[in-house]
C-alpha cells in the first residue's frame, strides 16, 4: 500500500491527529499532520509513471515521549492504517517550537 500512496492522500489530512505505534520500543504517540509537500524536483530521472516524490511534516505533543526515529504502524485520522512506515525527528521549522517534529518522505 505504501507504493500507492500519494501527496493528494494526505492532502485532506492536514490539521488532523494521527497515531504512530511501534513494537520495538513499545510506542503510540500522537503526532498532526501540518504540512504536505511535493517534491518533484527528487524525481529519479527515467522513472516514467512513478508517483511524484513528497513528504508529509508531523508535529508531536510536548508532553509526550519523543523518539528520534522508529518505523511502525500509521493510524490516519480518516481511518486508514498504513503499516511499515519510517519516521524520523526533524529539527523544529519555526525555530523556538518545543514540540517534537517529524517527517515521512515518500519517493
Amino acid at each position: 500500500m505504501l507504493g500507492t500512496i500519494t501527496a493528494a492522500d494526505f492532502q485532506p489530512l492536514q490539521g488532523q491527529v494521527c497515531i504512530f505505534e511501534t513494537t520495538t520500543p513499545t510506542l503510540s504517540v500522537r503526532l498532526t499532520v501540518e504540512q504536505v509537500t511535493s517534491r518533484p524536483d527528487c524525481q529519479v530521472p527515467g522513472a516514467g509513471e512513478a508517483r511524484e516524490p513528497f513528504g508529509v511534516l508531523l508535529s508531536g505533543q510536548q508532553a509526550e515521549v519523543d523518539f528520534t526515529s522508529a518505523t511502525g504502524v500509521l493510524r490516519l485520522g480518516d481511518g486508514a492504517t498504513l503499516e511499515g512506515v519510517y519516521i524520523n525527528r526533524v529539527l523544529p521549522p519555526m525555530g523556538g517550537d518545543p514540540r517534537p517534529w517529524y517527517q515521512l518522505v515518500f519517493n
